[in-house]
């Protein structure tokens, strides 16, 4: 049998682990509100297309968000368009926004189906939603997020 002293060290190591590993992360965080600010078509080859996003992700909270990353896809008219990763680490205000870059590769092919049943030329904004998990600071855990919008896509 260990010794007590033995046993409190261990459940007090045990504790100090969970409490850092959970840095960052309060019982009431609410998942930040992320949105397409802007598209751009970067390049397109004979089989795919490299878009880039600009993201805006908005902090509900009266504490500071780092999002260590955002896994995330992206829907245009409710057929899906494309996946997404951010690798760079950024810290949102409390009740601010930043803007995040990152890139998406689609299908060429796929693309121009999907685009066919869209009228781009008369510049409407077309309906989008963006899903996905952000991860935050040193927490092992994710925040859902989820919003519909509108976006003027560029022609091409």
């Amino acid at each position: 049998m260990p010794a007590p002293g033995i046993f409190r060290l261990t459940l007090l190591l045990i504790a100090a682990v969970i409490a850092t590993g959970c840095t960052g992360l309060r019982s009431n965080t609410e998942p930040p509100e992320v949105t397409l600010s802007s598209v751009a078509l970067l390049g397109v080859t004979l089989l795919e297309q490299e878009w880039e996003l600009t993201l805006r992700a908005r902090n509900p909270n009266d504490f500071p968000l780092t999002l260590r990353s955002l896994d995330y896809r992206i829907f245009i008219e409710d057929a899906p368009f494309g996946r997404g990763l951010t690798g760079n680490a950024v810290t949102v205000p409390a009740m601010g926004d930043a803007l995040i870059t990152t890139r998406v590769v689609t299908s060429l092919f796929d693309t121009l189906r999907q685009f066919q049943a869209l009228d781009l030329a008369t510049g409407a904004p077309v309906r989008y939603r963006i899903e996905g998990h952000a991860r935050l600071g040193n927490s092992p855990l994710k925040l859902k997020f989820d919003h519909d919008g509108a976006v003027t896509l560029p022609a091409f």
